[in-house]
């Protein structure tokens, strides 16, 4: 009972910091996005893009790239999310049930998608950003930091097998006794 316990202490620890990171990170990749797009100086928040873009932009393209900006942000949130999901089946002492498998895998999901959707993100972001220039600036940017989330996503997919193998043991373990 004791290691239920801590769990369950050390996911209400958890809970506190995913949802500030939730909040934090979409309302700084919002502020950043506006900020240094709109704004000339670099000196707070410095834009770069794979590709030559002029700034400041103006509010019209501002508001056109940002759903194209933000949108891996919003993967990383979803993933966030299903932490989230996670921490509270085992705050409530849920441990090995189908539901903390498939957070599992949606996280490892998301982590497969993510380089990808940074991808297309950036490919459409350019698209809209060069309307009403003479020539279309864009490109395709994949980091090293992407190939690192795809293989640990793959990763996570692994251990949810593993964690649903686990349910299943518990289950007959229940039965047999």
């Amino acid at each position: 009972m004791h290691h239920q316990q801590a769990i369950e202490k050390l996911s209400k620890r958890l809970l506190v910091l995913l949802w500030a990171v939730l909040i934090t990170t979409l309302a700084l990749d919002s502020f950043m996005w506006v900020y240094g797009t709109l704004v000339e100086s670099g000196d707070i928040v410095d834009v770069s893009f794979s590709y030559p873009v002029s700034l400041p932009l103006t509010p019209a393209k501002m508001l056109m790239g940002f759903p194209f900006a933000i949108l891996p942000s919003l993967i990383y949130a979803a993933m966030i999310w299903q932490l989230i999901r996670l921490f509270r089946l085992y705050r409530d002492g849920r441990v090995f049930t189908l539901n903390n498998v498939n957070c599992l895998k949606k996280t490892a999901n998301l982590m497969i998608a993510s380089p990808f959707v940074g991808a297309i993100s950036d490919l459409l972001l350019g698209a809209v950003l060069s309307i009403g220039e003479e020539e279309l600036n864009t490109g395709l940017y994949f980091s090293d930091t992407g190939l690192t989330i795809f293989i640990i996503g793959l990763m996570v997919r692994a251990i949810s097998h593993v964690m649903a193998l686990a349910k299943d043991m518990k289950e007959e373990h229940e039965l047999t006794i």
